[in-house]
């Protein structure tokens, strides 16, 4: 697995947040990150509101307002666990963009896990090589990975200049 380090760019992480704000509202608040907060604010409401959840945050110490804003989170559930992970971005023109991927693991194979109600509006695409199938439904999308006799599902979806900064 490779990584990258972009030199002069240093990221923090914390938990810290506002006893009124939502818990990653309320990190993103905390971090300076202001100019998209709305769309953080709509991504925590989108994928915890109801649920249990917790994070981790990473955004960068210059000039925050102007760098992606990362989140992991974790949501429990009682037939098993997601990871959810978003990134919101401020654009030159004073829009946000996100990019998301939830990933959780299936019991059933792959096979049977495409047929699952989640897939149902979504239409085959290729295979990204040997073992991974690649499904869409509209701009979302759904990879499914073999994982034992249990299936990795991946969604993803990327919102391009989503909405207006500060709104």
């Amino acid at each position: 697995m490779k990584s990258l380090l972009l030199g002069g760019l240093f990221l923090v992480a914390t938990t810290v947040v506002a006893a009124t704000d939502p818990q990653i509202t309320g990190i993103a608040k905390n971090a300076q990150f202001k100019a998209c907060l709305s769309t953080v604010s709509a991504l925590e409401k989108f994928f915890g509101e109801g649920n249990n959840y917790g994070s981790w945050a990473s955004w960068a110490t210059s000039q925050p307002d102007k760098q992606p804003f990362n989140v992991s989170m974790e949501i429990t559930f009682s037939d098993g666990d997601q990871l959810v992970d978003f990134t919101v971005t401020p654009t030159p023109d004073g829009e946000c963009s996100y990019v998301y991927t939830r990933t959780w693991f299936s019991p059933k194979s792959c096979i049977a896990t495409s047929k699952e109600g989640f897939l149902n509006d979504a239409k085959y695409k290729t295979d990204l090589n040997k073992n991974i199938a690649a499904f869409e439904d509209g701009g979302t999308r759904v990879l499914l990975m073999p994982a034992g006799s249990g299936c990795v599902v991946q969604k993803k979806e990327v919102g391009f200049r989503h909405k207006k900064q500060g709104t």
